[in-house]
Parts: structure tokens; sequence; C-alpha cells
């Protein structure tokens, strides 16, 4: 990449041309840039919608029958909060067993840095647990709670996948009205 824009800067800044053709050469040199900037960080795919089978390196999943609960065992909904259940069905479709947490999987529903959380946990025998194996073709369907703020009509359950190496991978999304 350094390469490349050392390239532009000699060819496309510098080149002794008339201001019509060096002009030309910055609109064609910005044009590649941009291209290469959206190839090179990927463009983002609309979130999937309810129901929808969301494929990621190691596993596809779906979120489905999304219901605001007014109540369930166990369970204070705070002043201002509802709660909503929805259910989750997990695939394992690589070749080796993981273990997966009930807390992989993040709630949104706004765009500041606080309009997010996790699920409940512990919450009874048909919600999924906290933590389980899911081994190679197995799959695994169970129900997630989350507190969320009463205004609420639409709200994003993401996951982010992580590389062996610890950076962040792809992150995926499902978009479930309310």
């Amino acid at each position: 990449m350094e390469l490349l824009i050392a390239f532009m800067l000699k060819h496309v800044f510098i080149a002794d041309d008339t201001l019509g053709r060096r002009f030309g050469r910055v609109a064609y040199g910005l044009a590649v840039c941009l291209l290469l900037l959206l190839v090179g960080c990927g463009a983002a795919e609309p979130p999937a919608q309810v129901r929808e089978m969301v494929s990621t390196a190691l596993f596809r999943f779906s979120f489905h029958d999304p219901e605001v609960l007014g109540e369930y065992p166990g369970v204070e909904i705070p002043q201002g909060k509802q709660l909503l259940q929805v259910w989750l069905t997990i695939e394992n479709t690589s070749d080796q067993t993981y273990t997966m947490f009930a807390e992989d999987f993040q709630i949104q529903w706004g765009p500041g840095g606080d309009d997010f959380g996790t699920c409940l946990l512990d919450m009874g025998t048909d919600t999924l647990p906290d933590d389980y194996s899911l081994k190679p073709g197995y799959s695994r369907q169970g129900t997630m709670l989350f507190l969320i703020p009463n205004e609420c009509t639409t709200v994003t359950l993401a996951y982010q996948e992580t590389r062996a190496s610890g950076k962040p991978g792809n992150a995926y999304f499902v978009e479930i009205p309310l």
C-alpha cells in the first residue's frame, strides 16, 4: 500500500504536466485510492432479518420469534425497560468443536456508546446456558433474554468474529423489529 501511495505522489501530484492533465490524474488517483479503500475494508452488508440464516466462518445462526414479555420467572424488569425474548438457532459448520457463550451475541438499540447490552444469564431451562459445546454438524436452540429501553421499536443483534490472532474479524448483524 505504501508503494502505491509513493507511486501516486510521484506520478500524479508531482508530474510535470499541464494543469488539465494534472487535475485528471489527481481525480483518477483519488478514485483508485477510494476503490482500494473499499476493497481493503470491505463494504458493509445490510443486516439480516428475523429467521434469515447468517453464515460465519465457523457456524450458521438465525434469530426468530422475538417477543416483548411482561414478565418472566426470576426477572425483575426495571422501570423504563422492557424484556425481549428471542430464540437463537446455531449450527456448527466447521470440523472442530467450539465452546460458545451466551454473551457472544450483543444487542444494540442506538448509535451511542452505551446503547448495547448482552443477554441475561442463568434464566432457566429454555434459555441458552452461559456456555456450551457445539460439535461439528450439531445445532443448538434456546431463548435469549435482553433488557432494553421501553422506547425501542427495532433492535439489532450482533456477532463479532475474533481471528486466531485475537484481532476482530467480520461482524454480523440481524435487525429485529419489535
